[in-house]
């Protein structure tokens, strides 16, 4: 596979993650309202699951793209060192931004 092919790989499993992110936000939203308003939250909570597994394998085939390409431009230029960086966003450590205060920061 050629160097733009794989970069192009890269930006679509990071768009990916970016959109396994949006819906894992909303879906945890989904989950807080149906339970305090009291009504079964069980459904929703297994859709929960099932995106955190979908995030978790788009974080996984995101790395791998990324060392694929990192791998790709070492030896094209024929060194060892760093090429690029396959965290671009803050996708691994969302978890401060999903916490359970971040309902009420954006409503305020």
């Amino acid at each position: 596979m050629d160097r733009f092919r794989m970069e192009h790989s890269l930006r679509d499993a990071c768009a990916r993650v970016t959109a396994c992110q949006e819906a894992l936000l909303s879906q945890r939203m989904q989950v807080r309202e149906l339970e305090r308003s009291g009504l079964d939250a069980s459904v929703a909570r297994a859709l929960l699951e099932i995106y955190e597994e979908s995030k978790a394998m788009a974080l996984f085939n995101r790395d791998c793209v990324a060392k694929s390409v990192a791998l790709a431009q070492r030896t094209a230029q024929g060194t060892t060192g760093a090429a690029i960086d396959p965290s671009n966003d803050e996708a691994d450590h969302d978890e401060t931004l999903l916490d359970d205060d971040f309902f009420y920061l954006e409503a305020a």
